[in-house]
């Protein structure tokens, strides 16, 4: 994909693998708060619709360590989709399959676009998503560095969710730091 604009440049730099640290801060008692630390990886993989210029497939796995001291296992998947005729970058859910990964993992329904724009000196991205009753409010920050379109991509980022309705009330501040290079090949 050559990259034109800052979106894509955005887009681009998440290819690769990336140490993450989550603290989750929950409202209400029923919804654990906690501070996870796993890796992630945005793979690239064949766009299966054609308004799609790019798609990464986004995995984590990780240990939520409660405030009350239980720890748990976690992972989640969704792909990232790039449009060129929008240049913009959307998060969409996956849908369950209980068959093992083979790679294949089909785009179930849109979790949220992430609207970007310049802020200070970085960009930042916006999302919504309405589950049920429950708001999801996204804010992303992205550390681009001038020479990204010359190949260097971004180092760190973050991830901000707040959500607030009748059976949530928390807000998740995720932080992620590259660990290798970002070439990877598309599937």
């Amino acid at each position: 994909m050559a990259v034109a604009t800052p979106t894509a440049a955005i887009f681009e730099s998440l290819k690769g693998s990336w140490r993450l640290r989550r603290s989750l801060n929950s409202v209400l008692p029923g919804f654990p708060s906690g501070i996870f630390e796993g890796t992630s990886t945005f793979t690239p993989r064949r766009p299966l619709a054609d308004s799609v210029a790019a798609e990464l497939l986004y995995t984590e796995q990780g240990e939520l360590k409660t405030d009350n001291g239980f720890v748990m296992k976690a992972n989640r998947k969704y792909i990232y989709r790039y449009s060129a005729h929008e240049d913009k970058i959307s998060a969409w859910f996956i849908k369950e399959d209980p068959k093992p990964n083979d790679g294949k993992e089909e785009v179930d329904y849109l979790f949220h676009d992430i609207e970007t724009e310049h802020a200070g000196e970085g960009w930042v991205g916006k999302g919504e998503h309405l589950c049920e009753m429950d708001m999801y409010w996204a804010y992303y920050e992205f550390r681009l560095p001038k020479v990204a379109e010359e190949g260097q991509g971004m180092d760190v980022f973050g991830v901000r969710y707040k959500v607030k309705g009748p059976q949530k009330d928390y807000t998740s501040d995720t932080a992620y730091e590259r660990t290798f290079s970002a070439s990877l090949s598309v599937r």
